[in-house]
């Protein structure tokens, strides 16, 4: 049961958005962007988290399909020391599913999506749920003063057989030239859990289409740790 908490906690947070730059990325924050990738732009946000005794190599594709639709590919790589089993490493369960525009004005300084994953059980049953789940959020989004931001979601994941997980983050971002910076607090609520953790980091625009990012999380009422390192590309 542990390892299959961990697959979500891994799940979840190697989601994020960044919004000031040229490439509009869902990475290295835990709060998603409610911003669509363009009709016919296909990107690649990919990056490693480091725990004590834990590695997720995470992998993402979006690709907009048409305006004010976005599909999503996802996959993580965990590698956990922890196992008593032989085998460590693997990919957990890929997830597959889309996101939508559902408010965007020009005049307006606030953006709302809606983001949907379908987990398939497609990994060893150690590194799964062995079920399939549906993991979804509320996405919003406002423009502040001073080229800085504020996005907030709320979600609720729901896996066959398992309790339910309310979700929630909150981030602040400011660019800062080709440079950017966040602040968030993000955690998930369940019948029997209640985490509380906070992060913070910085990416780099390399150009238009490339981006690198480097964030720290910690809990605030749990052990977590991690260190992140990710970057992102605009293929075309």
């Amino acid at each position: 049961m542990k390892i299959k908490l961990l697959i979500l906690l891994f799940t979840s947070t190697s989601y994020s958005s960044f919004l000031f730059s040229q490439i509009i990325t869902d990475r290295p924050d835990q709060t998603e962007s409610s911003t669509i990738l363009s009709q016919g732009h296909i990107q690649m946000e990919t990056g490693i988290s480091f725990e004590e005794y834990k590695s997720n190599i995470n992998t993402l594709f979006r690709i907009g399909i048409i305006d004010g639709i976005e599909v999503r590919i996802n996959s993580n790589y965990l590698i956990n020391d922890n196992i008593s089993v032989q085998k460590k490493s693997s990919f957990t369960d890929f997830e597959v599913g889309a996101k939508f525009r559902i408010f965007q004005k020009d005049n307006n300084k606030t953006r709302i999506g809606f983001l949907t994953h379908l987990s398939i059980p497609s990994a060893p049953e150690v590194f799964s749920y062995n079920k399939y789940g549906l993991l979804n959020r509320l996405l919003i989004s406002h423009d502040l003063r001073n080229d800085s931001q504020l996005g907030y979601n709320i979600g609720y994941n729901k896996y066959e057989n398992y309790d339910g997980q309310f979700i929630y983050s909150l981030s602040y971002s400011k660019s800062l030239g080709s440079f950017g910076v966040f602040f968030e607090i993000f955690g998930d609520e369940t019948t029997e859990n209640s985490n509380l953790n906070f992060d913070s980091g910085i990416i780099y625009l390399i150009d238009n289409n490339k981006q690198l990012d480097l964030s720290v999380g910690r809990g605030i009422n749990n052990d977590l740790f991690y260190l992140s390192l990710g970057v992102s590309i605009n293929i075309f």
